[in-house]
């Protein structure tokens, strides 16, 4: 072996090594972080204290949606609890449904948002004072066309608060229709959940979904709110969770009743840019934080460029082979448990191609950026 590896030309060497080298720090993310997902247990929950919560929504030209969720959060089985929802200066029914359905519930609040108050900010203004007009200091975020995947989703979201804890962050899957952007949308979501979720229990929390987090007014309010980056156009979710979590005050749940399940983009093209606009908070994460998840899918690129630059060394493919075999089988077995955990059983045989589809797919969105960045909010 020894005497074939002193026979190898310097680019042949430099392929080996760039292979080793990304195949380790992809074997490290699987293992050191997504194991720690799959391996999740959920903290016994006590029925016996039920913590009051407001849930905060804000909804923007939502009637449908209105009408068809709403009723779903508001029966949930939990006793102390409001719903505020922000109405975003729509010009649909949006204001003539929530004043129907505040007939039907208490404990439905409407915060009405006139465009010439909205003219101040976008969704990040509408939420705050949609916080602000929540009466308990336990904060509850979704949108108007998520549903709740229970009615237990409340009580799974506050239940997973400990002593000190202070930040909840949940998952929110999009709902399983035909097609490959349906697949693409939903693994890409898996995907950053499981992100989250393993470096959040590896004690580096980054980021967590509007769609489902909560946290404590108290907190908001203490951090300065979205004040950091109230001027871009997205990032109430990640950049305040960036902002706000350490590895004491925040946890994770997982189980599938606390999920909240959001309508995916019908187009490649409105996909595209939702996915442009939340890559333009990224350069706002902590140094670290943008180390290590820019190593992901950078190690991933270099691990397939070191294999092809060196299939010319035929001795050693059958080594290479079987460590790209171990890479995939790892991601399969851990992926495994937590697609059931997560709800996403019929994606995991699909896995390995739709990771490399989407790698590049990044790839490119990311460059796009760096010409054109999206600044609206819809």
């Amino acid at each position: 072996m020894l005497e074939n590896f002193l026979q190898w030309d310097s680019l042949s060497i430099f392929w080996l090594a760039l292979f080793t080298t990304a195949w380790l720090i992809q074997m490290f993310y699987w293992l050191y972080f997504l194991l720690r997902v799959s391996r999740h247990r959920d903290r016994k929950i006590s029925t016996s204290h039920e913590p009051p919560v407001s849930v905060v929504i804000s909804a923007k030209n939502e009637e449908r949606s209105l009408m068809e969720h709403l009723p779903h959060i508001m029966n949930q089985d939990y006793k102390n609890f409001e719903v505020v929802v922000v109405n975003d200066s729509s010009w649909d029914d949006t204001q003539t449904v929530l004043k129907a359905l505040s007939l039907k519930y208490s404990n439905l609040h409407v915060v009405n948002l006139d465009e010439e108050k909205q003219s101040m900010g976008g969704k990040k203004f509408a939420l705050t004072l949609g916080i602000k007009a929540a009466k308990h200091d336990l904060i509850l975020l979704t949108d108007a066309d998520c549903i709740p995947a229970s009615n237990q989703w409340l009580r799974k979201m506050t239940g997973a608060l400990g002593e000190k804890k202070q930040i909840v962050l949940g998952f929110s899957p999009y709902a399983k229709h035909k097609g490959l952007l349906n697949q693409l949308i939903r693994f890409d979501a898996w995907m950053i959940g499981m992100q989250y979720f393993g470096f959040a229990k590896a004690g580096i929390p980054y980021m967590g979904v509007g769609r489902n987090l909560a946290y404590n007014k108290e907190l908001f309010f203490r951090m300065g709110g979205f004040r950091a980056h109230y001027h871009l156009a997205s990032g109430d979710d990640d950049l305040f969770v960036n902002h706000a979590a350490n590895d004491r005050n925040t946890v994770v749940q997982l189980s599938p009743l606390s999920h909240t399940i959001s309508e995916p983009k019908k187009t490649w093209g409105s996909w595209f840019t939702q996915k442009r606009r939340h890559f333009t908070t990224a350069p706002r994460y902590r140094p670290l934080h943008k180390k290590l998840l820019a190593l992901w899918p950078l190690s991933f690129v270099m691990m397939l460029a070191g294999f092809a630059g060196s299939m010319a060394m035929q001795r050693m493919m059958l080594v290479l082979a079987a460590m790209l075999f171990i890479r995939y089988a790892t991601q399969i077995a851990i992926l495994h448990r937590a697609s059931k955990r997560m709800n996403q059983q019929d994606l995991l045989w699909y896995a390995p191609l739709l990771e490399l589809q989407l790698i590049f797919i990044q790839v490119w969105l990311y460059a796009s950026n760096l010409v054109l960045k999206p600044q609206k909010w819809n």
